[in-house]
């Protein structure tokens, strides 16, 4: 098949790699910016993979579903929970399939849920913004898959500063503390006692089982939905 990648920014050169890694993969059209011309109708393009901005997520995707083409993005979908929702239903109505990145999800990792649960990542990056798409993301989607009532409750905001956020959450009578950093030249990442850096190649997994309409499309929506709702509760409690 031939696919199109959309970004060629830094996360953008290794969803290439692992493009360019698959068999079943003929052709990669590559599109480096959004702002250059977006044809991919006559490429015969099964997949386009979304890695521009986040900023520029909605806008993109809605104009490859609009051609009918089946479209990776990476996360999160969008800054707002109506755009995702938008988007998701866009998809069904030209009946494509639309995935967004849950590539952790992919690692297999047992992590034991207790009373009081610590998820620590940190790493060191020069820009310090985003922190809860960036680190905290694939974290909520390990918690869609691991706690019953995905209602939450005792929201709390502990440490905020440049580069750096902890907070405090309640699902089912469990409490989750939650330690980010954008400052530590130590890489770390955490579930309780189980570590979640792995060496196993996930990126090009997750492509191919995709690709292969081997995932589940339903629950992924469901995911993302989950973690960007929780995502911008936290972000109004800041």
């Amino acid at each position: 098949m031939n696919v199109c990648l959309i970004g060629l920014g830094k996360w953008g050169k290794k969803l290439l790699v692992a493009l360019k890694s698959i068999k079943k993969i003929k052709k990669v059209v590559i599109i480096k910016s959004r702002r250059d011309k977006i044809n991919v109708n006559n490429q015969n393009i099964q997949w386009a993979f979304i890695s521009v901005n986040t900023s520029n997520h909605y806008s993109t995707v809605k104009k490859i579903l609009n051609r009918k083409i089946n479209v990776f993005c990476e996360k999160p979908l969008t800054n707002n929970l109506k755009d995702d929702k938008r988007l998701f239903r866009l998809a069904k109505q030209n009946k494509c399939k639309l995935y967004v990145s849950d590539v952790e999800n992919y690692k297999n990792k047992k992590i034991n849920i207790k009373k009081n649960n610590i998820i620590i990542r940190q790493k060191y990056s020069k820009n310090k913004d985003d922190i809860l798409s960036r680190l905290s993301y694939h974290d909520f989607t390990y918690l869609f898959y691991i706690i019953k009532n995905r209602n939450y409750t005792k929201l709390k905001i502990l440490k905020k500063k440049l580069g750096e956020l902890t907070f405090s959450l309640v699902f089912d009578r469990k409490n989750f503390l939650f330690k980010y950093s954008l400052n530590s030249k130590v890489r770390k990442h955490k579930f309780n006692k189980t570590n979640l850096i792995s060496k196993k190649n996930t990126l090009k997994l997750m492509i191919t089982k995709i690709i292969n309409f081997q995932v589940n499309f339903n629950k992924n929506e469901k995911i993302s939905l989950f973690a960007n709702k929780l995502s911008k509760k936290i972000n109004e409690s800041k």
